[in-house]
């Protein structure tokens, strides 16, 4: 992995970020309201949560992971529960380092041949991401676990600019994320003087957003 020389450290910091964002779907779209929280608990362990709501559906991601070596995020558990227009089933794994499985305990089921080193969860691996760009690296790759297999998700850091949003003007890293399908293109930006904060996402298919998430409050 190539650096750049940053002036952020990687020590994990809370936060609770909010965000707007709206969402097309075929022929209409409509507004969601979410949130990030970060924070630590009571047995050192750390606890990542996304909460979006909206008129027609809602979602809640709840990730709870270990943080090693003050540079590398180790998932422990996370649930996924989602209600009205996103159809999606439950999802409660258990990550377990010392044997290297994960369990869905929703349908009882024991993953023996997923697990790989580095490997993060759903949401952690955009927290790893902050981890790794306050490390000065540019090119970074996670092997991520969603519903029933680990994927490869690689990201490149294609440039630096001021950034307006809702929350505020930032300078910003703004990373792509590699894709084989040239269709499909996702951004994300990163606030570098706030923590390397995620503060907007957009995700374009054939030139047109599927959807952009723009942070509206920065609390730390």
């Amino acid at each position: 992995m190539s650096k750049i020389t940053t002036p952020a450290s990687q020590a994990l910091t809370p936060f609770k970020i909010s965000y707007r964002s709206e969402w097309h779907l075929g022929w209409f779209s409509f507004d969601i309201k979410a949130s990030r929280t970060l924070r630590k608990l009571d047995n050192n362990d750390w606890e990542l949560a996304f909460n979006a709501e909206a008129s027609i559906a809602s979602l809640k991601e709840i990730s709870q992971f270990s943080y090693i070596d003050g540079s590398i995020i180790v998932p422990k558990a996370y649930t996924y529960r989602a209600t009205g227009l996103i159809d999606e089933d439950d999802r409660t794994l258990t990550f377990k380092a010392h044997d290297k499985t994960i369990f869905n305990g929703e349908k009882n089921k024991l993953y023996s041949d997923q697990w790989q080193d580095g490997i993060q969860d759903n949401i952690t691996y955009m927290l790893q991401a902050s981890i790794d760009l306050a490390d000065g690296q540019t090119e970074f790759e996670y092997p991520v676990f969603e519903k029933k297999n680990t994927k490869s998700f690689r990201f490149k850091v294609v440039g630096e600019e001021m950034l307006k949003t809702p929350a505020g003007s930032y300078r910003a890293v703004k990373v792509e994320q590699l894709r084989k399908d040239k269709r499909r293109q996702i951004l994300a930006w990163f606030a570098i003087d706030q923590h390397y904060a995620l503060i907007r996402m957009t995700d374009k298919k054939d030139g047109k957003i599927r959807y952009q998430i723009d942070a509206t409050k920065l609390e730390f």
